[in-house]
């Protein structure tokens, strides 16, 4: 999976990426610097949109609890 192909609104689908590419990275027993390059190219993009989905998440949760305390619920 390329980095264009990656979802920019999936989290799990990201989260996956990392996993697979962590588990690739350990299994590995000499480091192919050309190989990895692509494989840390696409770790990084998977690893922003995770981000990007957990600010997302928790600017929601903070809102909502704001929400909450203004209207006294």
């Amino acid at each position: 999976m390329s980095n264009n192909e990656l979802d920019p609104n999936s989290f799990n689908q990201a989260y996956a990426v990392l996993r697979k590419n962590a588990e690739t990275l350990q299994k590995t027993k000499e480091p192919d610097i050309d190989a990895r390059v692509p494989l840390v190219e696409q770790s990084m993009a998977a690893y922003k949109i995770c981000k990007s989905r957990i600010d997302a998440v928790r600017k929601t949760i903070t809102e909502q609890i704001g929400n909450v305390v203004r209207s006294g619920e």
